[in-house]
Order: structure tokens, then sequence, then C-alpha cells
């Protein structure tokens, strides 16, 4: 039977940098290093002894997934469920056990979080949503603990990510109603502190540019901080321009919607709208709407991927951006104006 002493007199190091290799620490091992010692494990068929290495690193064969917001009513919402669904997938595949994290006792975000990474509950962890500070998550990536973002990115280069392509997705968006003879078209975005807040609007902006139309800051609707729907009174405001818009842009489809209607306003009669984000039940209306569609369940899976790779040790390529499909419906005719 191979030992970890055969697997570094053949290396050329030490039984501890075999440790350490194994254990993804405690101290570290540069990378040609580490890669030469995975490759004479390869070479040699090494298994590790399952149990006896999860007794030297507390180790659990469990993924930790803690949604935005850390409410258990997060898990009952829709749009979380095909990310679940690819994230548990791919757990089970490899042999994981996957931990829904609530924070029912309501802790400060970055406390809880840290004495997560220190309780060897679980072996690394998956961030889903957006009400998770940068701030907290540079504090788990300074513990070294393994975690990866899911649905949008950090503006910290370490910290692991895996996200749809709003800015993609929203360019194409904005020249599907462009190339269908809309021109002016209302934006509801989301706050700029995030990454999919930026990257939506930049992808309006691009698409706006290559028709040589200007942005008309006065259609565009972005709060200074988050929140997830728009409200009426942003409805009401944009629809009462005295050029008002003749379509709209919102990963807020359905409720837009409603507040549209509660206006007195008709999809698409008197205006058009798209989604920028699909809703699940959004292509069953009485008028489907155009929406964008994520690869949510690819996306979940791919995350826990990336995870496995950075509980290895290993250095993947992020951040990781999927594209997104334009789904054209009934909501955004060829504009009978244009």
């Amino acid at each position: 039977m191979t030992t970890i002493r055969d697997i570094a007199q053949q290396a050329g190091v030490s039984v501890a940098t075999v440790s350490y290799v194994l254990n993804n620490g405690p101290r570290p091992v540069n990378v040609e290093t580490r890669q030469r010692v995975l490759q004479v494990m390869q070479d040699l068929n090494y298994r590790p002894n399952p149990i006896a290495r999860r007794l030297s690193l507390q180790c659990t064969d469990c993924l930790g997934l803690a949604l935005a917001g850390l409410t258990e009513s997060n898990f009952s919402n829709p749009f979380y469920l095909e990310f679940i669904r690819g994230i548990s997938y791919a757990a089970e595949a490899n042999g994981f056990n996957l931990l829904l994290l609530t924070n029912h006792k309501k802790e400060e975000s970055e406390s809880y979080f840290i004495n997560l990474a220190r309780s060897h509950q679980m072996d690394g962890l998956l961030l889903l949503g957006s009400s998770i500070p940068d701030n907290v998550m540079s504090a788990i990536q300074a513990t070294g603990f393994a975690q990866v973002l899911i649905a949008r990115h950090s503006s910290n280069p370490q910290i692991y990510s895996v996200s749809q392509d709003y800015r993609q997705g929203t360019y194409e968006a904005t020249q599907h109603l462009l190339k269908r003879g809309y021109r002016r078209i209302g934006f509801l975005g989301q706050s700029l502190q995030f990454s999919y807040g930026q990257e939506r609007l930049a992808g309006y902006q691009q698409a706006l540019a290559e028709f040589q139309l200007p942005m008309e800051e006065r259609l565009i609707s972005i709060p200074a901080t988050s929140r997830d729907d728009p409200s009426l009174i942003e409805i009401k405001t944009l629809m009462s321009l005295s050029d008002p818009p003749d379509a709209i842009l919102t990963d807020r489809e359905l409720v837009v919607l409603s507040l549209l209607r509660e206006l007195g306003y008709r999809v698409p009669i008197d205006i058009s709208l798209v989604g920028l984000d699909e809703s699940e039940t959004a292509g069953f209306l009485e008028v489907p709407i155009t929406t964008l569609r994520s690869p949510k369940f690819e996306m979940g899976k791919h995350a826990v991927e990336l995870l496995l790779q950075v509980i290895a040790g290993q250095t993947p390529t992020s951040p990781v951006y999927f594209p997104m499909q334009l789904i054209v419906r009934d909501s955004s005719p060829f504009h009978i104006n244009g």
C-alpha cells in the first residue's frame, strides 16, 4: 500500500509537505511543489484513507449553502430552485452533502460566517444572492476558508465567483427592442453597489451607443441602495414624462407588469416590457413576457465544481460568466411607429 512517505520520497519533498498538500495547510505550499506532489499521487494511484482524513482535518464531506438574506423564506423563492437543483446534483455526484444555512439567531453577518468557517461544520461555502456584503466575503477569504459566490461578482478579485453575463444579456435585450423600432427605452435597474447593477447599465448603454442614441437620464431609474421591486412611484414618474418610454427593461417584470396595470397601461398595446432575469411564470401569462433566461442549473453545478477545486488547494479560473438567453414572446412586438 502506498503511503505518504512513498509520495514524499518520489516527489523529493518532506512528509510534512505531502501532509500540507493533502490537508490544504496549515502551511502553504507553492504551486509548483503542490502540482509535483499531486502528480506523484496520481502516478502511484494514492487514495487517502477517508476516515483518517476526516479525523485529521475535521473534514465533513459537507458543503454549506447560504442564500441572500439568510432567511428560511428564501428557500421557498422559485428564483433559487434551479440554482439549488444544480448545486445539489453536483454535490451528490462528488460525494458531498449539502447544508442549508439560515442564520436563525440573526447574528451579524460577518460574525456568523466567520464562526461558520471556524466551526468545521462544512468543508466549503457557497454564497447565493446579493445581500452578503463584500466586506463579509473578504473576511471569510482572509481566514483561508473555501468559498464561491454565485449570481454576482465581488469587488475583491480573490473571491471566486460564478455568475450570468448580465452585461451581454442586457445588451441583447436592449438591441432586441431597438431592432424592433423602439427608441425610448425605460431602464429600471438595481443599485450600482452590486456588480450586476453596473453590468446591466453598461449593456444598456452599449446598445444605445451602437444605435447612436443618447442615454437619457429621465428614462433611467436606479436606486442608491439595495431594493428588490420597483415602486409604484418609480413607474408613475417614468410614465408621466412628457415623452414617456415606449418600452421598459426590468429584472422584476411581474411586479412592473402589475404596477403598469394598476396605472391603467396595457402591455404591449400601450408599452412593451422585457424582463432581464426571467421569472418562472413569465411565459405563462395572458401576455407572455420577453425575458432573459439564466442557465441556473449549470451555474449551480459549476459553482460546486469550482468550490471543490478551491478546497483541493487549486487556483481555478474566476470570475466565470455564463451567457443568458433571450426568449422572445408577445410583450415586445414590432413597434407600430418604429
